[in-house]
Order: C-alpha cells, then sequence, then structure tokens
C-alpha cells in the first residue's frame, strides 16, 4: 500500500474506505464544541451567582439604623469599607460572567451551527461522489454481465454453425441461417465487448479522480474544518483566562484596600470614643463613715443596738451611682447637676448624667437650627409664574436655649470656686504627649512635671498646674501620678 500525496495535504489510502467513521468523528468534535459552550454557560451562572450572594451578604450586613452611632470606632469603619470593597469585588465577578457570555457563549453557538451546515455540505458532497462512483461499478458490471452473455451467445452460435456446417442432412439455407445467426451472436458479442471495454475505462477513471482527487478534497475539507474548530476551542481556552486575568488587578485593588481598611483600626482612638461617649461627669461616692456603736448610749432601757443606716443608691444611666456628687469647678463644673428620679428619657434630657445631656442638648441644637435654615430657604423662594412668594412657616418654640442657659448659669456659679487657687495634692509627669484640642484643656509634652490640683472624678481627666501659669485639664491616662498621703 502507498500514501497519496494530494496538493499540500497528505491523506492516507487507509482512510479512503472511513468515510463513515470521519464523519462520526466530525461530528463528535462538533457536539464537544457544544459541550464547552455548555461548560462556559454553567461557569458564568457559577460566577453570577457568586456575585449575587456576595452582594446580598454585603446587604445583610450594612449598618441599621440604630446602629450609625457605632460606627464611628475605626473598626466599624473598617468594616463598612470592606464591604465596599466586597461588593466591588462582585461586580467584577459579574464582569466576568457577562464577558463570557457575550465573547465565548455567543460566538460558540455561531460556529456550532456554522460547522454544522459545513459538515453537512461536504458529507453530503461526499455522498454525491460516493453514489457516482456507485453508479459507475454497476454499469460497469451490467456492462460485463451483457458481454459475458453475449460471449456465450455467440460461442453457442459458433458451435452450432459448425455442428450444422458438418452435417451432411443440412440443407445449404439451413447451413446459411446458422452461420449468419453466428455472425450476429458475435457481432453482439464485439458490440457488448466494446461497451464493456468502454464503461470499464470510464469506472477505472472515475475511481482513480475519486480517490485520488474528489474524496481526498472532501476529505480535506473536513479536515480543516476540525482544525478549525479545535484551533477555535485553544482560543476559547485562553480568552476565558484573559478575561479573568483582566479583572485580576482590580480585584487585587480591592484586597488592598481591605487590607488599608484594617489598617486604619485604632483600638486607642475607639476606647477614647467610647470615654467620650458613656463618660457622665460625676464624681465617684465618698466612702461611707465609721459608725463607733459603743458610744451609743443605751436610752430608756432598750438594750437594742442602733443598726448602722442604709444609704438608698438610685442609679443612673451610664454612672456609678445617684448619690449627692461633689461639685466640680471648671470647665467640668456645669455637669455636676445631679437628678434622682428617672422615669423615662425627657425632651430636655435631664435625666442624663451632664456630659451626655450636653451631647444630647448641643445635638439637638444643632438639629433645629438646620430646621431653621431649611425652613428660611423654603420661605424666601419665589415663584415668577405666580407671583407668589412661599409664606413662612412658624417654628415652634423649644426650650433647649433655656437648658443651654442653665448650663452656662451653672459654669458661671462655679467661676467663684475658681477664684482662690487650688491646693497642690501631688505631682505627675505626662507618660505621652498630649495635643489639646477642646475648651478648659493643655497640652503636655511627654516627661513634661505638673501639681495635681484637682483628681480625676471618673470622667477621665485630671486638672493640673503648670508651674504657677497654667492650669486646665488633660487625660488621666497619660499620667503617671505621684499623690500626698493626706490626698
Amino acid at each position: 500500500m502507498c500514501r497519496i500525496v494530494i496538493s499540500s495535504c497528505d491523506i492516507d489510502i487507509y482512510l479512503l474506505d472511513q468515510y463513515d467513521n470521519l464523519g462520526a468523528h466530525t461530528q463528535r468534535g462538533i457536539d464537544f464544541l457544544d459541550k464547552y459552550a455548555q461548560f462556559i454557560k454553567d461557569r458564568c451562572s457559577i460566577e453570577g451567582e457568586y456575585a449575587s450572594k456576595l452582594r446580598r451578604l454585603v446587604k445583610n450586613y450594612q449598618p441599621k439604623k440604630k446602629e450609625e452611632e457605632d460606627y464611628q470606632f475605626s473598626s466599624c469603619k473598617a468594616f463598612l469599607h470592606m464591604l465596599n470593597e466586597v461588593s466591588d469585588m462582585a461586580g467584577q465577578h459579574e464582569l466576568i460572567a457577562e464577558n463570557m457570555t457575550t465573547q465565548i457563549v455567543k460566538e460558540i453557538n455561531n460556529l456550532v451551527k456554522e460547522f454544522k451546515d459545513e459538515r453537512k455540505r461536504h458529507l453530503h458532497e461526499g455522498s454525491k461522489l460516493h453514489a457516482q462512483l456507485q453508479a459507475s461499478l454497476a454499469q460497469l458490471d451490467k456492462a460485463k454481465k451483457a458481454y459475458e452473455k453475449a460471449f456465450r451467445e455467440a460461442e453457442k452460435a459458433q458451435e452450432n454453425f459448425t455442428k450444422a456446417d458438418a452435417d451432411l442432412n443440412l440443407s445449404r439455407a439451413e447451413v446459411e441461417k446458422a452461420r449468419t445467426f453466428s455472425v450476429m451472436k458475435n457481432q453482439t458479442c464485439e458490440d457488448c465487448k466494446t461497451e464493456y471495454a468502454n464503461q470499464l475505462q470510464k469506472t477505472n477513471e472515475l475511481q482513480r479522480q475519486h480517490y485520488s482527487t474528489t474524496l481526498p478534497k472532501v476529505f480535506q475539507q473536513l479536515q480543516d474544518m476540525d482544525e478549525r474548530r479545535i484551533t477555535f476551542i485553544q482560543n476559547f481556552i485562553k480568552l476565558s483566562a484573559d478575561i479573568q486575568q483582566h479583572v485580576f488587578p482590580i480585584v487585587n485593588k480591592c484586597l488592598d484596600g481591605i487590607v488599608k481598611a484594617s489598617e486604619t483600626v485604632d483600638p486607642k482612638q475607639d476606647s477614647r470614643l467610647v470615654i467620650e461617649r458613656f463618660k457622665s461627669g460625676f464624681s465617684p461616692p465618698e466612702d461611707y463613715p465609721f459608725e463607733d456603736l459603743s458610744n451609743i448610749k443605751n436610752s430608756e432601757g432598750n438594750t437594742s443596738l442602733h443598726s448602722v443606716p442604709s444609704f438608698k443608691a438610685e442609679t443612673i444611666k451610664g454612672t456609678i451611682t445617684a448619690g449627692k456628687l461633689k461639685k466640680r469647678g471648671g470647665i467640668f463644673g456645669i455637669f455636676s447637676s445631679n437628678k434622682h428620679h428617672i422615669d423615662e428619657t425627657k425632651e430636655d434630657y435631664s435625666d442624663l448624667p451632664p456630659n451626655q445631656r450636653k451631647k444630647k442638648l448641643t445635638q439637638k441644637i444643632e438639629h433645629i437650627q438646620n430646621q431653621i435654615q431649611q425652613e428660611t430657604a423654603a420661605s424666601s423662594s419665589y415663584s415668577p409664574e405666580s407671583g407668589i412668594s412661599t409664606s413662612h412657616t412658624s417654628i415652634p418654640e423649644v426650650d433647649v436655649y433655656a437648658d443651654e442657659e442653665e448650663f452656662d448659669n451653672i459654669e458661671e456659679e462655679n467661676v467663684d470656686f475658681e477664684l482662690e487657687p487650688l491646693p497642690v495634692l501631688g505631682t505627675a509627669r505626662a507618660l505621652y504627649p498630649f495635643d489639646a484640642q477642646s475648651e478648659g484643656s493643655i497640652p503636655m509634652e511627654e516627661g513634661e512635671e505638673f501639681e495635681v490640683v484637682e483628681l480625676d472624678q471618673g470622667d477621665g481627666w485630671t486638672r493640673v498646674r503648670r508651674g504657677d501659669v497654667q492650669e486646665g485639664f488633660v487625660p488621666t491616662t497619660y499620667l503617671q501620678c505621684f499623690l500626698y498621703n493626706n490626698c
């Protein structure tokens, strides 16, 4: 056996009789391409579902309105920033699904249809060539059988003529008839022989063309189609990776953003926010006095001892006790007022500790001022079409300013306590530098020494004096205090 070289292609002669198997192979190749498209569809579905679940996760963990106050802490802010980055990552997975669908799935669907039509066309052409060859072979077989039949008849006619010519009992007419019949059969045999030879030449030529040119051409077309299909699969696999790699830099930026968000977490700052939020301004309760029962006289024959009086402590929200506390001077003296009966949060926040009450009142003032500005802006609007200006809306009066004046009055009263220098209770040294930003506080450098003139009353601040010139409050946790024995 040999190999037939056609143009630049090399078709093995052993494949020339594998037409049906090659047709089945090309069909399996197209089915595989369609299978790969289904894989990409399922992959896109997973990417989309993953992105959807990520977005749902982010939505479920978004802060509620009642939790907004907690998101002032750096850890909560970092978590919120992380949620935003996760949402962006979900968008990238959606982009992967969208690009794979448009650039791969749709393209494969078009290619599958194109390859099916092309395969059908090539197979139809191959079937047509095969039918032509079979028809030629059938004609050859028919011509051969006609020649064989004519040959046998001519041979028999010749034998009959020979016998008739040798038979002396037959007349010359009968012998001539036998000779004429023999000549006719021989002529018919020659005609059938010629037709058989011509058909044989046509069939051989058609068969040579079929197996050397036309059928290899069909096989080459099927081979080119199959190689293009394989090339497309190769490109699609690479394209799917490129689509994912394209979003990796953005995903990495999201991850970098999460890392940066984690670096913004400041435990110390969060602790200071907690102190600032919940500090009440009240002083701790004083020590209980010792009562010497041995000095109590037994009067009127009553031998029973007086019991130690009980101290009733009514707690206040955010404080240690509601006992009468020592009034504090300076900027924190305005918070020394206390209320003992708490039913529910009042409109003027009188049930809250001083520091928290001042915060609430300040917020309320700002809210009302914003409302005033909005109402003023709305009332000053004018419509040219109607020629009517919007009427001023009356704003209900509130007693917030009265509460603020109450604090101002208390602070003014406490000024009297500041007239005389406070006694020195001990010394203190700054452990950390402090940059004063609020009224009444003073800055300090690390290692700087002060005189302690007022102890921490539970609000996290200690009053110190720098030389004989400047007094103010600094964070207690920033100090190392050395108090005198009598303090």
